[in-house]
């Protein structure tokens, strides 16, 4: 599937100015809407984009950068898992923070694009061959059924089709099909080995979760939310949004988001409310914070799977996202204070 979406993405914005490196960001959201998870597209997207951008005298800095970068629009895009993780902690509705996500992902992968284009354009990189239509149809044939997943999994939900959980059955099966019937590219017996790594997965996370809530119902008793909240009850929602930024980037450098999200969230949410912060506009906020964790150094974890899947060391893969950072930030400042960016979608529900 991964190979199929970069060809297809190459096809379509291949020519233009920055086009490989601009096709490696559409590459990764679109994979991002499969997976639901990052560190996912470094290990498929990247060993097929970086060789050829690379090649295409793009630095090996800004290639590792990119890919370790765009992969983190899983996150944002849905059905990212940490947008679930959120909902679930919250009582939030799933589908209205999927629809946030989509938007802010729609950010992200603008200002990404926007940051490949400069760049081709600064540094003076070779466009590629512009294809024809024949071939842009017979790359759109090869991915048709990989994107078929996230329309029909979106598309059931807010057609009212299923439910969130039943997507998530409707997606399994459906990329099953796809994998060993269509595609040919897995078999049964790779099917169930995947099976088996994905229910170590999902106990871990399970067990994380029942801990979390153990915890959450523990501070619930000894009254240490009410306390935030009074503690932050003279601040803004300027102010308060400030502080949840900085609790949970500091938090992303050390822990991974899922972790982040299950302890850190029941703190600060009745604070947020209580300042007339949406939980919508707030999720969107976390999930954005965690994805930046993923590169943030000392301990973003798509730092390390970027050393391992790109054979380059720690400081340089540190050095390769600084910029990239920055971008982040970019973004989380405008999803943390222009709301409507997040919640326009949601609100048409």
């Amino acid at each position: 599937i991964g190979a199929r979406l970069v060809r297809l993405a190459d096809a379509y914005v291949g020519h233009i100015t920055g086009g490989l490196a601009i096709a490696t960001v559409l590459a990764c959201a679109l994979f991002g809407a499969m997976s639901g998870i990052g560190p996912a597209a470094v290990v498929s997207i990247g060993p097929l984009v970086f060789p050829a951008l690379v090649k295409q005298d793009y630095s090996r800095g800004f290639a590792v950068g990119l890919i370790v970068t765009s992969s983190t629009l899983a996150m944002l895009i849905p059905p990212g898992v940490a947008m679930i993780l959120y909902a679930l902690q919250t009582n939030s509705s799933i589908g209205a923070m999927f629809l946030a996500g989509l938007m802010a992902g729609s950010v992200f992968t603008s200002v990404l694009c926007a940051y490949a284009y400069g760049y081709a354009k600064l540094k003076g990189v070779a466009r590629g061959k512009r294809l024809g239509w024949k071939q842009r149809w017979d790359a759109t044939k090869t991915a048709i059924w990989a994107l078929g997943l996230p329309v029909f999994v979106l598309g059931g939900i807010y057609g009212g089709a299923f439910t969130p959980t039943e997507a998530a059955a409707f997606a399994c099966v459906y990329a099953i099909i796809v994998e060993c019937v269509i595609y040919r590219s897995m078999s049964l017996k790779e099917v169930f080995f995947a099976a088996n790594q994905s229910a170590g997965t999902i106990s871990v996370l399970l067990i994380l979760i029942a801990a979390g809530t153990a915890l959450t119902y523990y501070l619930t008793l000894s009254q240490v939310p009410q306390q935030v909240t009074q503690l932050l009850s003279g601040a803004s929602t300027i102010e308060v949004l400030l502080i949840i930024n900085v609790v949970f980037l500091i938090a992303g450098m050390f822990v991974d988001p899922n972790s982040a999200i299950i302890v850190l969230t029941p703190l600060i949410f009745q604070a947020a409310i209580a300042t007339g912060i949406d939980p919508i506009h707030l999720g969107a906020v976390i999930v954005a914070n965690v994805a930046l964790g993923m590169v943030s150094p000392p301990f973003g974890l798509n730092l390390f799977i970027g050393i391992t899947t790109f054979k380059v060391t720690y400081r340089e893969v540190v050095t390769a996202v600084l910029p990239f950072i920055g971008l982040m930030l970019l973004v989380l400042l405008i999803i943390t204070y222009i709301p409507p960016v997040v919640l326009w979608l949601p609100g048409l529900m």
